[in-house]
């Protein structure tokens, strides 16, 4: 039988104290939502509907490269409400449904898998994804009968003192027979204290009914852990960062300090590359084998090479870095930046939208932007390409084997051809011939037994 997923993603979370939808804050530099969607789409669902309320256009916005339907919960009426705006999506869909909270991180996509396992082999309408956990404030509680058939859930707001004592959790996650799901859905109430439809409630009219209700325990309570405030955001963050860590070090990579150290769970690292405490990796970063990166470097959507050094507090972002390449410590590589194989970028040097061919050194002190520098280049300290007129951004060429002398300021559009050289100080604003000399500078003017006069004193008046 086919599986679909209803994610809800609707409520603004008024614990987290923010304008930001509760689902969209960050976690290792991906909304949190991010995460329940890559486990989503591991177990191949017919369709993912993500329901939406608060802040539903950043919601899409945010989701607007992944292939799902959305589904407007415009008053926020609990749950119940929540899954029942889905149905619509849904009319011609005749199967089983998981359906799972946006905050939900830490769920794996295995725990899915054999979630809907359980569910298909014990022939049942509902299961339902528990938990034992130490400290179950805050979630609902499996009400079990004598012989260990789930009764019902209780939410905490609502539990008796003997029922909150009850250490088996609610996680939130469930999986249903659409046809079933629907009926239930219309029996539900309000009859609360939050006046609100409880989708937990479809268990008890499921065993009121006859049917039989599935409870799959999640070894790991670890894995249910939601998100209500921004304290319960950290310690997810730091669930997140101890396993990406973990696994990675397994992998061959070594972490100097992996408890201050943050990579999003899909960056990839090669074997016997070493990172230096402070350091952040994130989004779809590339690392390859035998770098050292850190400490306190920040690399996010980019590409590295093979041993690749990145030094000390350099910054770098949605750029490609070739191997045995050099950066920093303190450089800034922006955007569409092009690092060439064996290339330097030294301290204190920015490189925008260009690209450094191989050999070539901006060893400190230097701007370059929307420039192509070729191989064996040598660029001096302070050397800046003007590359904006106040009204349009123009190109820089720099051939192979130039030498481009400290503080020469390029002003583009500007080609200096192969093997030429410009005098420190210069101001170029023409091209420069292949093998040339290129010198702009006033004539030095000195002034003999001249005498700088001193400065009157204040109150000498």
């Amino acid at each position: 039988m086919d599986i679909s997923v209803i994610v809800l993603a609707a409520g603004k979370g008024k614990r987290m104290k923010s304008d930001i939808p509760k689902v969209l804050h960050p976690i290792l530099g991906r909304p949190m939502l991010s995460y329940v969607l890559d486990a989503v789409f591991e177990i191949s669902p017919k369709r993912i509907v993500v329901v939406v309320g608060y802040g539903a256009e950043k919601i899409k916005e945010t989701l607007s490269s992944i292939d799902v339907k959305y589904a407007l919960q415009s008053k926020h009426l609990g749950t119940g409400d929540a899954v029942r705006c889905a149905k619509e999506a849904f009319r011609d869909y005749h199967g089983n449904i998981v359906i799972l909270n946006g905050d939900f991180p830490l769920i794996r996509s295995e725990t899915l898998k054999g979630f809907i396992e359980s569910h298909k082999k014990g022939n049942i309408e509902i299961s339902l994804l528990t938990a034992f956990h130490e400290s179950p404030e805050g979630y609902g509680r499996i009400i079990r009968n004598g012989n260990g058939d789930v009764l019902r859930i209780v939410e905490e707001k609502d539990a008796t003192s003997k029922e909150k004592k009850i250490k088996e959790i609610n996680s939130g996650a469930y999986c249903v027979e659409s046809g079933f799901l629907w009926e239930a859905l219309g029996k539900l109430d309000s009859k609360n204290k939050q006046g609100e439809y409880y989708l937990p409630d479809i268990v008890g009219i499921a065993t009121k009914s006859g049917r039989k209700v599935g409870g799959y325990i999640v070894p790991d309570s670890e894995e249910v852990l939601g998100v209500n405030n921004r304290e319960e955001l950290a310690m997810v963050e730091e669930c997140l960062r101890t396993r990406t860590n973990e696994r990675l070090m397994l992998s061959g990579v070594t972490i100097v300090n992996p408890e201050v150290t943050y990579i999003s769970p899909g960056v990839s690292i090669g074997a016997d590359t070493v990172i230096y405490p402070n350091t952040f990796i994130y989004g779809g970063t590339k690392v390859g084998r035998g770098c050292k990166i850190g400490p306190s470097v920040w690399i996010e959507d980019s590409k590295v090479g093979d041993e690749v050094t990145i030094a000390f507090s350099s910054y770098i972002t949605k750029a490609i870095i070739e191997d045995k390449a050099r950066i920093g410590p303190f450089a800034h590589l922006r955007q569409e930046s092009q690092i060439l194989s064996g290339a330097k970028i030294g301290n204190f040097v920015e490189i925008k939208k260009s690209k450094v061919g191989r050999g070539s050194k901006v060893p400190h002190l230097s701007y370059v932007g929307d420039t192509n520098i070729g191989e064996r280049v040598n660029i001096g300290a302070g050397a800046i390409t003007c590359n904006y007129d106040g009204f349009d951004k123009h190109r820089t060429i720099i051939e192979d084997d130039v030498f481009i002398g400290s503080d020469t300021m390029l002003v583009a559009p500007i080609r200096v051809g192969k093997g030429a050289t410009t005098g420190a100080g210069s101001t170029i604003t023409k091209d420069v011939p292949p093998g040339a000399l290129a010198i702009e500078r006033t004539k030095q003017l000195v002034i003999t037994g001249w005498k700088r006069k001193p400065r009157e004193k204040k109150g000498n008046k």
